[in-house]
């Protein structure tokens, strides 16, 4: 069986430069699905420009929703009552309503394929992978290989790293982009890591 070639992109927070610089570097890459591990906003400076960058992004793709996006449509939902603190924050993030839609059409909370299991946070590892939940999927924190809940690899960002970083089959693709880090992406079958500052 081929395996379908993967690149699992992590944190952008806000950083459309690099963002650019390493889909230019993926273009070499066309045939290979992209997977985006979340938190495309804060901490950088360039929100409504990450996230133009990704809505019209032309190849196979996936997004997952990261803690920070979850926040900010809780936020937006919060304040439905709200018109003036529902403008500040478009305002703040430079974003029409057009922004936060595509977030509800197109973020996912997990992705699965024939080897791998990519996740935000990646997973509670008390569980098994139908067992997660939301918040295990945007939230978890564990750091140590995982197969003991799975043989597949899981694929995740959240946790930033100095590099990409693996215990086992357990991958971290945050490498600290929008403070001061790089922007990374992991290439699977091969496991060649691509990074950008």
């Amino acid at each position: 069986m081929k395996l379908e070639k993967t690149i699992a992109v992590g944190d952008i927070h806000a950083c459309s430069t690099q963002l650019k610089e390493l889909l230019l570097k993926l273009e070499s890459i066309p045939e290979a699905l992209l997977v985006f591990l979340g938190d495309y906003i804060n901490y950088g400076t360039q929100n409504r420009e990450t996230i133009d960058t990704l809505r019209s992004l032309n190849r196979k793709a996936i997004f997952l929703f990261g803690n920070h996006e979850e926040w900010l449509l809780k936020l937006w939902e919060e304040n439905e009552a709200h018109p003036i603190k529902r403008r500040q924050i478009l305002e703040y993030y430079n974003f029409t309503e057009d922004h936060l839609s595509w977030f509800k059409e197109n973020l996912v909370y997990s992705f699965e394929n024939d080897y791998a299991f990519f996740s935000h946070a990646g997973v509670d590892d008390r569980k098994r992978l139908k067992e997660q939940i939301k918040y295990d999927l945007l939230n978890s924190a564990f750091k140590e290989n995982l197969d003991h809940v799975t043989q597949k690899l899981v694929v995740q960002g959240h946790i930033p790293m100095q590099e990409v970083t693996n215990y086992g089959n357990h991958w971290f693709v945050d490498t600290g982009c929008g403070y001061g880090g790089r922007l990374s992406a992991l290439v699977y079958p091969s496991l060649e890591i691509i990074s950008v500052n």
